[in-house]
This record gives C-alpha cells, structure tokens and sequence, in this order.
C-alpha cells in the first residue's frame, strides 16, 4: 500500500463522494445515529465519507484479493471511441495490497456500525489535525482503489463471457441471487477458491520473479492442486491427469496472453515451447481459468451444460473449503489473511511489521485491562466532572474496538503501515493512559 505521502490529494471536496454510489450494503446498517442538524462541519464530513464504505457490498470488498487488475480497461477495449490516453493507468496490485486493503475496509465497515467507536473516531477527526488530514487522503485513496476494483471486476466477467461463447444462462438456484448469470456465479465460485488460496502455507512466496508471482487476483496451478481441484477435475472426467492439466494450463495462459496483447496493439512471438519451464504459464486469473473449463467441456461429452457446470462449480467450492484448517472454519477470511500480511515480504520489513505489530498488541491489551478497571470510575459520579467528555468519548471507542476483530485488524494495518498516523495512535494511547490513570 503506498505511503500516506504518495497518495494523491485529489478532489477537496470529498464529503460529496457518497451521494454518487448505490448503496447495497444493507439496510441495517446506517449511521443514523446522529443528527445531522445538529452536528458541525466536520462530523458531518466525517460521517460523509463513514457512509461511502458502507455503500461497498461483501462481493466487493472480496474483490480487493480475488480480482486481477489485468482486466481494468478491458470495457474500453472494445469501444472504439476509447483512446489510450483515455485509458486508466495499470497497477499491478499485489496478493499482499489486497489483503491490506480488505481487513482495511471490512475493519471501517465494522466500526461504523459501532456508535462508540464511530463516535470516537469523530471526535478524533474533528479535534486532531495530523489525523484529519490523513483520514482524508487515506479515503480519497481507498475510493479510488474501490473505483478501479470494481471495474476490474467487471471487466473480468465481460472478458470471461467473450471466451465462453454459448455460456449465457441465468443460473437457477435456491442459494444464488436473482437474475445470476452463469459467469457471475463462477465469480462467485473463484471468489472462495482464491480466498482459500491464500490461506494456504507460502501462499505469499512464490519460486517466479516477485512482480509476476505475487499478483494478485492469480492463483497457480500448484496452489489450485493444494486445494485439490485437480481431482475434481479428473474424477469429473474433464483432464485424464495431471500431466494433461498442466499442458492444458500452459497453453490456455499462452493463448490468453497473446489475444489480450494483441488487443492492446502489443505482439509477441510466444510459443508453446519457449514456456515449457516458464513458472509464469502455470498462473491462471479469472479469466483463464474459465477458458480452461470451457475448453475441456467443449471437448468432452458433456458439452459444459448448464446442471453439469452447476455442479462441476459447487464441488471446486467444496473441495477448497475443506482444506481450511478445523481450528479457521469458523473465522473471518479478512481477518486471517490480514495476520498472515503481518509476516510477508523481505526479512527487515517483516522484522518492522512484528515489531509494530507486537506493540499494537500491547496496547489492544491494555486497552482491555483498563476497561475493567475504568468500569468504576466511568459509572461513579466522584471525580466524573474531572474527565474531559470529548476524551472520554475517544476512551470509550477504544475499549469497544479493542473487543472487535475486524475494527482491530484494520487499526493494526493502519499503524503498521503509515507512520504519520503510528505517531498519532502512540499519542492518543499516551492521552488515554492519562485518564484512566
């Protein structure tokens, strides 16, 4: 994630972003609870840009480590009215980025349906410079990575409906949303396999060069074996074995490659045989590993009807999920990726990270033995008059985040990654240390 002082400024009027997003996180969640007739400029600010994430929906979120950001302009590739200058600038984000920014935004989620701790991020905002201004560049950033994240998406699906011709039906299912196409679904399907991808032990090493190894939105074929896909695929008759897949891969990944580029006015002389001990061809997106099922039940009898693909879909889910760890079942994606983000990269930025990590820990900790013992002094009236209410506000936000994951993970991410805002969080534990004395 780039550092606070890369990101760009942008437009100064940030408050007014929110208005332009559907809202499809649910109508339970809200930030209702305060007036806004009441409240000054800068709560209302405030809880301006709170409301923007609660307009991004769960497949959204996910889509910050299950998409590939190859696809971003391909919407625009196929109009042509599009120009290249018009086109948005490619990052290539990484598996590590993504996780980042998804404990990121599931932690903001979560906190803006927690009144205390809404309340004192408000008063925090409001009464400290240093975090009001990186609040504001961090959320001009992030709704710009989400801007780019669903495009991304949606380009993946476009894409993926090209090389999938005769996949067009709705799918017809109890557990599925209305009106889901058959691509949209196996997005959904990829969606729960790259996520247990990530889980798996070196999921973020890799034995190809670091830029095209830790991609993100990409999954290899060893992973994809790891999670025993590969099976599925045998048993369901598609590849005779391994060997077969891994050429299948191989070439689909070439092919792809070549047309995307070929696209983009790029053209490379590739051939199968130059990509034989090449790590990179063993990758598969979205898209390419939609090509490679369409190709192997075009070839099959089973002609990738619509009750076969279903199922073939179902059981890839399936299979994934039982490789997770008995203890993890029961636990937040978001939240386990985001531990193991604290142990990636080289050696000493994987030593800084622990170490912030361990002191953010501490005051987490803290944070939770201090509650019991403010329990007495914040419901007594000796000495109540004493305490700064806006502080106590801030005091009480603490103790409710330090008791929620999400909000803890994302406060975490925070504080190992800008430290602008580690300076402000060492701060504030100091001013809050002094209160509950």
């Amino acid at each position: 994630m780039p550092p606070i002082h890369d990101i760009n400024d942008g437009n100064k009027n940030v408050h007014n972003n929110s208005q332009n997003v559907n809202h499809d996180f649910g109508e339970n969640h809200s930030l209702g609870q305060y007036d806004g007739s009441e409240m000054t400029p800068l709560e209302s600010e405030f809880n301006s840009l709170m409301s923007t994430f609660l307009t991004y929906s769960e497949r959204d979120i996910q889509s910050l480590t299950t998409t590939s950001s190859r696809y971003l302009n391909y919407q625009q590739l196929h109009s042509e009215e599009s120009h290249k200058h018009s086109r948005q600038k490619t990052h290539k984000r990484s598996k590590e980025e993504g996780i980042r920014y998804r404990a990121l935004y599931s932690g903001v989620q979560s906190a803006s349906t927690e009144p205390a701790v809404l309340r004192s991020f408000s008063v925090l905002f409001e009464d400290y410079l240093p975090i009001r201004l990186a609040g504001r560049r961090i959320y001009r950033y992030l709704d710009k990575v989400m801007k780019e994240i669903r495009d991304e998406r949606e380009g993946e699906v476009a894409r993926a409906r090209d090389v999938c011709a005769g996949w067009d039906w709705n799918v017809d299912d109890e557990t599925t949303a209305s009106n889901q196409d058959i691509i949209e679904y196996a997005h959904c399907i990829w969606d729960t396999i790259m996520d247990e991808s990530l889980l798996l032990d070196h999921s973020l090493e890799s034995d190809t060069t670091e830029e095209q190894s830790q991609e993100g939105g990409i999954i290899s074929l060893p992973q994809l074996m790891h999670l025993g896909i590969d099976q599925v695929l045998i048993e369901s008759k598609l590849v005779p074995d391994v060997k077969e897949l891994e050429t299948l891969v191989r070439r689909v990944a070439l092919e792809e490659d070549a047309e995307m580029d070929e696209r983009q006015g790029n053209r490379r002389d590739i051939t199968m045989d130059s990509v034989q001990e090449d790590a990179k061809y063993l990758e598969l997106t979205f898209v390419s590993f939609m090509r490679m099922l369409h190709e192997c039940t075009s070839s099959t009898s089973h002609n990738g009807g619509q009750t076969f693909l279903i199922s073939l879909f179902q059981r890839m889910e399936q299979q994934s999920r039982n490789q997770r760890d008995e203890s993890n079942k029961d636990k937040d994606t978001s939240i386990l990726l985001a531990s193991k983000a604290i142990h990636s990269g080289n050696s000493n930025t994987c030593k800084n990270r622990q170490k912030n990590s361990d002191r953010f820990n501490e005051y987490v900790s803290t944070f939770r033995i201090w509650e019991q013992k403010f329990i007495s002094k914040d419901t007594s009236t000796d000495g109540k008059e004493k305490l700064p209410s806006r502080r106590l506000d801030i005091l009480r936000g603490c103790f409710v985040g330090a008791r929620n994951a999400k909000v803890v993970a994302a406060l975490k991410i925070v504080y190992m990654d800008y430290a602008a805002l580690r300076l402000a969080g060492d701060l504030i534990f100091r001013l809050m240390s002094k209160i509950v004395g």
